[in-house]
C-alpha cells in the first residue's frame, strides 16, 4: 500500500505533458514626468535566441527558485540594478507558449531613480506610455499549431489508425509598430493582455 497522504503532502501540482522550460518575466512600469511607462529591452543582436527582438526582462527558473524569485533575479541581472528597486505588484496571467513552455508574468513598479542601464544580453532600452497601448489596438493574426506524429510512431504496433485526427488550434500573434520599433509575438501578446485589464 502507498501512503498517499505522506507522498503527496509536500508535492506541488505541475503540468502533465509540460516537458518544456518554465520562465519568469517582469512587466516593468516606471513613472516618467507624471506618466506611467512600460520599460522594454531590445535583445543583443549577437544572441543565438531571438536576437534583436523587443522583450521584457526575464529568464528561466533555476533549481530551487520560485517564479517570483526568478523574476527578481533576472530583472536585477539584466538591468544591472539592486533587487530593492523592483516592487512586484502582482502576478499577471501565466503565458502558455507553444513549443517554449510556461512564462510567469509579474507586474512591477520600478524605482523612479532607476538608471536605465543594461548588461551584455541587452542592446538598448526604451519606454512607452501605458496609455499608448490603450489607444492603439495591435494587429492580431492567428497561426495554426498542428501536432505531427514522429516518423517512428507505432501506429500498427499499438493498433492506432494512421488516419487518426491529431487536431490543431489557432495561436494568436500580436504586433505593435511604432515608427521603426516593432513589438510582436509573446511580448506583444502579454502587453495586449495586460492593457485589456486596465479598461
Amino acid at each position: 500500500m502507498f501512503d498517499l497522504d505522506e507522498i503527496f503532502k509536500n508535492k506541488e501540482p505541475g503540468f502533465i505533458g509540460q516537458e518544456n522550460k518554465t520562465y519568469s518575466i517582469v512587466v516593468p512600469v516606471i513613472e516618467i514626468d507624471g506618466d506611467q511607462h512600460l520599460i522594454f529591452q531590445v535583445r543583443n543582436k549577437r544572441l543565438k535566441v531571438q536576437p534583436g527582438e523587443v522583450s521584457f526582462p526575464g529568464g528561466q527558473l533555476e533549481e530551487g527558485e520560485t517564479p517570483y524569485d526568478t523574476a527578481i533575479r533576472e530583472f536585477s541581472e539584466e538591468m544591472s540594478c539592486s533587487p530593492d528597486q523592483v516592487k512586484i505588484i502582482t502576478e499577471l496571467d501565466t503565458y502558455v507558449a507553444p513549443g517554449r513552455g510556461l512564462i510567469h508574468c509579474f507586474l512591477a513598479e520600478i524605482d523612479r531613480n532607476f538608471n536605465l542601464d543594461i548588461n551584455d544580453e541587452v542592446e538598448c532600452l526604451f519606454t512607452l506610455p501605458i496609455s499608448y497601448f490603450l489607444e492603439n489596438e495591435p494587429l492580431v493574426l492567428k497561426n495554426t499549431v498542428r501536432i505531427e506524429p514522429s516518423p517512428d510512431f507505432p501506429f500498427e504496433e499499438m493498433n492506432i489508425p494512421e488516419s487518426y485526427h491529431w487536431g490543431s488550434y489557432k495561436y494568436p500573434i500580436s504586433f505593435y509598430k511604432i515608427g521603426e520599433i516593432v513589438i510582436w509575438g509573446i511580448t506583444a501578446n502579454i502587453v495586449n493582455s495586460f492593457s485589456k485589464k486596465l479598461i
